[in-house]
């Protein structure tokens, strides 16, 4: 777009305020010198007209003013100080919490799913046997071996707490799983897993799941998976764990669904009446934020495969939860109360309005102007160490002015998100905002400027393994050399003369992966199309250049250059 032709923004419409501004104007140099000049002039002022009675009745109010300065940056850094110490608290918790998991290995080529173990027979000679009478009446009836070691050390350690108990068997968890395989009731399911194979006539469901060593098992159970999913969930923020933390949800990712949903779900498993440990239904809940987390980084929506609709329903969770799930469901239709702590209920209300303001985002003719004031709505209610958060918040409130043709608003809020991840928080978002301001830069007439961006956004999310941003950055470059084949000697390595049909080809192979990763991308198919085109009429030399040389590439065969970001340099441990 050309500068005589590019839109001016209203004046006297809202703009998010840029942090750098208090920092210029509080900051301890600039504000010691104003203070001290401030000073200077108004003793000068004093002493030069010390008898005049006006003089005199501002110059004691004047001096407190520059006190009231140095208090107002003294606070202020003081709380820069505080904040920014919390942050890197909460970093290493983090990291800490996170330093110990083990990485799995790609999938094999020809990777199998994991087979579903087959339901539990009946059989009579069980009966009375409690503990494979658990087994039976759990939500599920596979396990990896470490998962069911801690849910028979539960029952296990279920009677020495007991009021009235002796002391507890001597038998370890292991001891009990090799007797629980000798009489039938469990057989090995793949490498490290176990299923229930045999399971008693009696006790009946009822009976079972009214003594301790149930909710026990069932506590255990959750816990133990909301503990490794919540691990892995804050390792989908790293670039150092993202990739390894992608593989193990890909992996186990249907198996906590089908937990979650014979847990919230009434049905066989669950029968209604049945009442969770409030422990249970607190690492349920947990269990459904790391399947939320992981979503929304795959690129699924928020009630993907329906399981905030399931857990809604669940029966002793908290008031501030439910309206959590009932947002995710899309079933929250006015702006949730205020809670305590206030932090989760500002958290809570911001997050209504911005899946509000994408909603309105979402219909044939949106109201530009509402849904700008909702998503900055959604920012300030936010709390300030919610990085990922104001990162969302802010990108999406860049493409609703990109829309509007307010480039400047635009390149304003997309450079506060990039200033925000600055520090190696946030690493997708951080891609994100790259990929954002690359369409920016395009809008504005300079593609240079963008293909940067798009690089830099592309390595990120290769480094992250994000199937969808891959896609939409491949989407973007290969758009880009299509519409103008120049543009290919600024991505692809400069060993050899790029002739015009390698460049297009190369752009097709980008199309082709991207739509492979990213089915969504609405635009490769059109683009494919113009560059076959393009190929079919670009013979070469005196039309002797081979047709297989002049054949659109159907996957890819040289990726764009990579551009590592600075950010990653000054942070690599994150």
């Amino acid at each position: 777009m050309s500068p005589s032709t590019e839109p001016t923004e209203p004046v006297g419409q809202t703009a998010t305020p840029r942090s750098s501004i208090w920092i210029g104007f509080l900051g301890t140099a600039s504000l010691v010198a104003y203070t001290v000049l401030f000073e200077l002039v108004r003793t000068l002022v004093v002493n030069s007209f010390g008898e005049n009675a006006l003089v005199q009745f501002f110059g004691g109010p004047l001096r407190w003013l520059s006190v009231l300065f140095i208090v107002a940056a003294a606070t202020y850094a003081l709380s820069r100080f505080v904040r920014g110490y919390r942050t890197r608290v909460r970093t290493a918790r983090e990291m800490d919490l996170i330093a110990g998991l083990i990485e799995p290995g790609p999938a094999l080529a020809d990777h199998r799913p994991r087979v579903v173990a087959p339901p539990p027979r009946r059989v009579a000679a069980l009966d009375g046997h409690l503990i494979a009478a658990v087994l039976r009446d759990l939500p599920v009836h596979d396990y990896e071996t470490v998962a069911l070691l801690a849910v028979l050390n539960a029952i296990r350690d279920t009677p020495g707490r007991l009021p009235l108990a002796r002391e507890p068997s001597a038998r370890t968890a292991a001891k009990l799983l090799e007797g629980l395989r000798r009489r039938g009731v469990l057989a090995p399911h793949g490498a490290q897993r176990f299923c229930v194979r045999h399971v008693p006539r009696l006790p009946n469901r009822a009976t079972v799941t009214a003594g301790p060593q149930w909710a026990a098992a069932l506590t255990a159970l959750l816990h133990h998976y909301a503990d490794r999913a919540g691990r892995w969930a804050i390792a989908l923020e790293s670039r150092r764990f993202a990739v390894g933390a992608r593989r193990w949800f890909e992996t186990e990712e249907p198996y906590l669904r089908a937990l979650v949903t014979a847990c919230a779900q009434p049905g066989e498993e669950t029968e209604p009446g049945v009442e969770f440990p409030p422990a249970a239904v607190e690492y349920l809940i947990r269990l459904g934020h790391a399947l939320d987390v992981w979503y929304a980084r795959s690129g699924l929506g928020e009630n993907a495969h329906g399981l905030a609709d399931k857990l809604r329903s669940l029966p002793g969770i908290d008031e501030l939860n439910r309206d959590l799930v009932r947002l995710r469901a899309g079933r929250l239709d006015e702006r949730p109360p205020g809670y305590r702590p206030r932090r989760l209920s500002t958290s809570l209300a911001a997050r209504w309005e911005h899946q509000t303001a994408l909603g309105l985002l979402a219909t044939a003719a949106p109201d530009l102007d509402k849904v700008a004031d909702q998503l900055e709505t959604a920012w300030w209610l936010l709390p300030r160490d919610d990085v990922a958060g104001e990162v969302c918040a802010l990108i999406n409130l860049a493409v609703v002015h990109i829309r509007q043709g307010r480039l400047d608003a635009a390149q304003d809020r997309l450079e506060l998100a990039e200033s925000l991840t600055r520090a190696g928080l946030d690493p997708d978002g951080r891609a994100q905002t790259h990929e954002t301001m690359g369409a920016l830069w395009w809008a504005r007439g300079e593609p240079r400027r963008a293909l940067r961006c798009w690089q830099l956004a592309l390595t990120a999310y290769r480094a992250l393994d994000d199937d969808p941003g891959i896609g939409r950055c491949l989407q973007h470059l290969g758009s880009a050399v299509v519409a103008d084949p120049d543009h290919a000697t600024l991505l692809l390595p400069a060993d050899q003369p790029l002739t015009r049909t390698e460049a297009l080809r190369q752009a097709t192979g980008w199309l082709a992966e991207a739509r492979r990763r990213h089915p969504g991308a609405c635009h490769t198919q059109y683009y494919v199309a113009k560059a076959r085109s393009d190929l079919r009429a670009d013979r070469g030399i005196l039309g002797i250049l081979p047709a297989r040389r002049r054949a659109p590439l159907v996957h890819i065969d040289q990726w764009p250059a990579r551009l590592e970001d600075h950010a990653d340099r000054l942070h690599p441990d994150r």
